[in-house]
């Protein structure tokens, strides 16, 4: 733990910043933008140390930089098939928290380990993570509840004037390598206080297997407007859906990939106009199972990463961990 640790005078990150700016971009998390009414906080271009917002996590996940909206997969001419040029400056995002990024680990096992996915992969490969250790979560903060792993290429942690540094890759020492006339080397610069987060929410029981059928999830569903804002705004949430968009040659058109929401009531349907998932509470009940259950069977490890972006993006604020909470089995 003790060894592969570094200082950065914080006086120096701008300059650190125009450096990489150059032939790159520096990502971070800033309060957000009035041009496009965007007035919650995101991660976005950084050019300068003012525009960084590090009080809380960001409201909106960064994961539209690795999934685009309305990602243009091929276009078609006749029989001519034309894939799309990606063209990819090195990204460097700068202020992760630890559950973003382990939302971007489950992402990884998802469309690097199990569905490789050329369009992501490119993304990643052109991505360094940057880990911010925040101390004291916000008000809908639940991350203790979960083991999260460490996940990252470098962690910066608070120390005053300075930050300490944590390499957790290769990827991460290369870039201390390549710019090492800002950083400084040392030893047991980070204390095992220094790796504690508070929590003010708990989710206490991730057991969920035998509550299915239980009458409390009523409570989430019958506020629930299927509005879908837990899937887009969840770091974790990767469905997509795909249209074949054709002109009116009939000739040329597009296939396009978009996000999806397994909250709306189409994310099921099927030929013949049959939905599977009909109710809200069938799809409530969906989400949280797929957040706690499903994915750990699959995967080993749990899905959600207590983020709580999800409730406080929630439109009617249901709070499916108190629901959870007071259930009784």
């Amino acid at each position: 733990m003790g060894e592969n640790q570094y200082t950065l005078k914080k006086s120096r990150l701008q300059s650190l910043i125009e450096e990489i700016n150059k032939n790159g971009e520096f990502i971070g998390p800033t309060k957000g933008s009035n041009e496009k009414n965007i007035k919650k906080s995101l991660f976005s271009k950084i050019t300068n140390t003012e525009q960084i917002y590090l009080k809380t996590k960001t409201y909106y996940p960064v994961k539209t930089f690795f999934f685009k909206p309305d990602e243009v997969l091929l276009k078609f001419d006749g029989n001519n098939i034309i894939n799309p040029e990606i063209k990819l400056k090195p990204q460097v995002f700068f202020g992760l928290r630890k559950c973003d990024l382990n939302s971007i680990w489950h992402q990884d096992i998802v469309f690097l380990e199990e569905n490789p996915d050329p369009f992501y992969k490119r993304r990643r490969d052109n991505s360094l993570l940057i880990g911010y250790h925040c101390k004291k979560g916000d008000d809908y903060c639940f991350c203790n509840s979960f083991e999260l792993t460490d996940f990252f290429d470098l962690m910066f942690f608070e120390k005053g004037d300075s930050y300490a540094i944590e390499v957790g890759s290769k990827k991460g020492l290369e870039f201390i390598e390549k710019n090492k006339s800002f950083f400084k080397s040392g030893k047991n610069l980070i204390t095992d206080a220094d790796r504690v987060t508070k929590n003010k929410k708990e989710l206490k029981t991730t057991d969920i297997k035998d509550l299915y059928n239980n009458k409390d999830w009523e409570k989430g569903a019958d506020k629930c407007l299927s509005c879908g804002a837990c899937n887009f705004i969840c770091g974790n949430c990767h469905c997509f859906e795909i249209d074949d968009n054709i002109n009116f040659d009939l000739k040329t058109g597009e296939r396009v990939r978009k996000p999806a929401s397994c909250q709306l009531r189409n994310f099921t349907r099927v030929a013949g106009e049959h939905v599977f998932r009909i109710s809200k509470l069938a799809r409530f009940k969906h989400r949280i199972y797929h957040q706690i259950q499903y994915f750990k069977e699959r995967h080993h490890v749990t899905f959600c990463t207590g983020c709580g972006r999800c409730i406080e993006g929630c439109p009617a604020r249901i709070d499916w961990i108190k629901i959870i909470n007071e259930m009784k089995k």
